[in-house]
């Protein structure tokens, strides 16, 4: 649902380029219907706990071009712009869905002990970080997350900021 499929949609992204027509068209064909099909998933699973009262919390990446930020009927609840705040290794805005219940809002702010940059990625490989080190979550963010929006409890291992 990210930005980079709208790279592979007109036909721009870097992985195209060694192919030629057909097989283009063929794997834009692919990913439009891999993303229909999870489209559908997701709904489904929205709805299904929406409708059932079921709790659900979903982290998807956010940007104002996100599939989902237009074409979903279900709007993020929450948007971290900045992961790093919460002690994660990448600042990268992320969007969250709560249903059928509320982020609780707490402030546990910690400097990231780790600071990585997609564009320096691990020896050999070429390019940055694979998408599963961008994808990973710092075990501090999740600590600090799920404190601050799950169980509303308060930490005394982080620091306050001054406004």
């Amino acid at each position: 649902f990210c930005e980079n499929n709208q790279l592979y949609f007109t036909g721009k992204h870097r992985n195209l380029d060694r192919l030629n027509k057909k097989d283009k068209i063929d794997t834009i064909l692919k990913r439009s219907q891999d993303r229909a099909f999870f489209y559908e998933l997701a709904l489904k699973m929205f709805a299904i706990c929406d409708i059932r009262g079921f709790r659900l919390i979903v982290e998807n990446p956010y940007a104002s071009q996100h599939f989902l930020v237009g074409n979903f009927p279900y709007k993020a609840t929450l948007i971290d712009r900045n992961r790093t705040a919460r002690g994660d290794y990448f600042n990268k805005p992320t969007q969250y869905w709560f249903i059928n219940c509320e982020p609780t809002f707490g402030e546990s702010y910690q400097n990231a002990r780790i600071h990585k940059r997609i564009a320096s990625g691990k020896p050999g490989v070429h390019g940055g970080l694979c998408s599963e080190d961008r994808s990973l979550i710092s075990p501090d963010y999740a600590r600090n997350f799920i404190c601050d929006f799950i169980l509303g409890k308060e930490q005394f291992i982080t620091q306050r900021l001054l406004f």
